[in-house]
């Protein structure tokens, strides 16, 4: 008797019990309708620019051109912007002129990849297809 009291405790002692899992208080989004969720965001956001980018990025240069030269520098190559003086970088410091002036001077070393036939209305700026 002293032999399977002493088994019956072992077997206790090393058997694990059921844990039961707690609930969370609200369901988590799944992961699927996140990535849908971002996908309808960024379908869009390409028809809106689609339809209305060539304006826009035209009106954010004539009224507001140290925005314009902000978005530009950040869709440089980084190569590009690590070869700039810091002293240059700095937006604050310089005059409106001074801003419009290096618009110009991107807007020259942009313009051959801006006619680019391949590129869309909207990368053009005038807002119709591709010529084939």
């Amino acid at each position: 008797m002293a032999d399977g009291a002493a088994k019956a405790r072992r077997k206790s002692a090393g058997a694990r019990t059921a844990r039961a899992k707690p609930e969370p208080a609200t369901a988590p989004i799944a992961r699927r309708s996140k990535k849908t969720l971002g996908d309808d965001f960024a379908a869009a956001l390409r028809a809106d620019f689609r339809a209305h980018g060539a304006g826009v990025i035209a009106a954010v240069r004539a009224e507001k051109p140290d925005q314009y030269l902000k978005v530009v520098l950040t869709m440089l190559p980084k190569e590009f912007s690590q070869g700039l003086d810091a002293n240059q970088n700095s937006l604050g410091q310089l005059s409106d002129e001074e801003i419009r002036s290096r618009i110009r001077g991107l807007e020259a070393r942009l313009r051959p990849f801006l006619d680019d036939r391949d590129l869309s209305g909207a990368a053009r700026g005038d807002g119709s297809a591709p010529s084939t």
